[in-house]
């Protein structure tokens, strides 16, 4: 009878085993589901930022537009009335939409590739007096560290030649 009799402490220690295995794989499971949602939430946050960056851009093509932004790249201060506000309103949204890449880029939501790409974007706009005229006296209006990067960027430009390609 002893041969037939049930350890039921081997069977306890068994079950601790596999419970604790399937916590372990479930664990696992659960951080690559993680990571995965991370991801996608970060590529959506990426691809949220670059559509509205084109949209402005975009919008550049409409004449209208485009000529208030061609005249705005070389002279902003030239501006006056309904003309000056429509060109502080382009420059404050092109400068929000670079603002959010910056902050994208900081908290690592945008391909370093990406990045650098922008990088030259927003060096060419600098480029030009009339942004720069325009961002002096707007850049109080932007995070203190995206103002420094500006700040930078615009005191160690060269000036240059025409440069609205």
């Amino acid at each position: 009878m002893l041969d037939h009799a049930v350890n039921w402490e081997a069977i306890s220690a068994i079950g601790q085993f596999v419970g604790a295995l399937a916590v372990v794989i479930s664990l696992i499971y659960l951080a690559n589901e993680v990571r995965s949602s991370a991801r996608a939430t970060r590529l959506a946050g990426m691809r949220s930022t670059l559509d509205a960056f084109n949209r402005v851009a975009l919008r550049l093509t409409e004449p209208n537009l485009a000529e208030l932004y061609t005249r705005g790249l070389d002279d902003f201060e030239s501006f006056e009335g309904a003309d000056r506000v429509r060109s502080r309103v382009l420059m404050h949204t092109i400068f929000r939409n670079v603002e959010d890449v910056y902050c994208q880029h900081l908290q690592g939501n945008l391909d370093p590739r990406v990045w650098r790409a922008y990088e030259g974007v927003i060096h060419d706009l600098n480029s030009h007096p009339g942004v720069q005229a325009w961002w002096r006296s707007h850049s109080h209006r932007f995070d203190e560290e995206f103002a420094k990067l500006i700040n930078q960027q615009q005191q160690s430009l060269q000036p240059t030649a025409d440069r609205r390609e």
